[in-house]
């Protein structure tokens, strides 16, 4: 027969698991964070930039990736034609529960150089495809538009002239020319006017999430964890206690006799 364990060394290890699973709380408390830091610089940038006057597109061009960050959402002025020939749909683009896609166009500037535009939503149709084209003409246009950062989400498999995330770098393959990989721009006016546009894309929504709760309730996990490591304990002190003693009577026991004399009490005093 083995011996059995002794308990000190069972529960060290049942302290080592706890722990290692508070520093897992921890460790996602900490990233909820780091999220809920990102969304708040988010809302700070729209806020500070949203409406404010335009600037130059030269001003944008010539700055590295992470200046750019600081003039996301602000409005830039530029001039060219688009390259519609080249135009691209992002897929999986609800709004209010309607499927649709978001409309890119390549602008090409007088440097040679092309920037994405992001020319709107358009609706899909019963077989989820796109309503319409809403294609623009090749004619020279100015463009009122703001900046916005590229996605990190690689595309996925769709059809061709389709993607599923705005990632820069994997549509410059797709692109003939040379393309702008730090920023695109989303429209908001152009000169000359087309006949029709596909649907603009609203003011975006200031609102960090439930990343400061979520972090609280993993500190509470881990919190949770000791106090059931303690609680545990304390329940097999009280079992080899009273192995021991036939006579012992346990703590729970001993708070609900209290309890219970407590209200019988109450009960003599009302009588009386």
């Amino acid at each position: 027969m083995k011996p059995a364990i002794k308990p000190w060394i069972r529960w060290t290890g049942w302290f080592l698991v706890a722990s290692l699973f508070a520093v897992a709380c921890v460790a996602l408390a900490s990233w909820q964070i780091d999220r809920r830091s990102e969304a708040v610089s988010k809302i700070e940038r729209v806020a500070e930039n949203y409406d404010l006057n335009p600037v130059e597109i030269e001003e944008i061009e010539s700055l590295d990736a992470d200046s750019i960050v600081s003039y996301e959402w602000r409005n830039v002025v530029l001039s060219g034609k688009y390259k519609p020939d080249e135009a691209l749909l992002v897929r999986n683009r609800a709004i209010a529960g309607q499927p649709g896609f978001v409309q890119l166009v390549p602008f090409e500037l007088a440097n040679g150089v092309a920037i994405i535009i992001e020319r709107g939503w358009i609706a899909a149709d019963s077989n989820l495809n796109p309503s319409s084209a809403f294609l623009p003409s090749e004619t020279g246009k100015e463009i009122i538009a703001r900046v916005r950062l590229g996605e990190n989400v690689p595309n996925r498999e769709s059809p061709d002239g389709q993607l599923t995330s705005i990632n820069l770098p994997e549509i410059s393959e797709l692109f003939s020319g040379t393309l702008e990989e730090k920023f695109y721009l989303r429209m908001v006016s152009e000169t000359p006017a087309e006949s029709s546009y596909p649907q603009p894309l609203s003011r975006p929504v200031l609102d960090e999430g439930n990343h400061l709760s979520y972090a609280v309730q993993w500190v509470i996990f881990a919190i949770m964890g000791f106090f059931a490591l303690f609680w545990a304990i304390r329940q097999e002190q009280e079992y080899r206690r009273m192995e021991k003693d036939p006579n012992y009577i346990p703590r729970s026991a001993r708070r609900k006799a209290n309890n219970d004399s407590s209200v019988e009490d109450e009960i003599l005093d009302r009588s009386n």
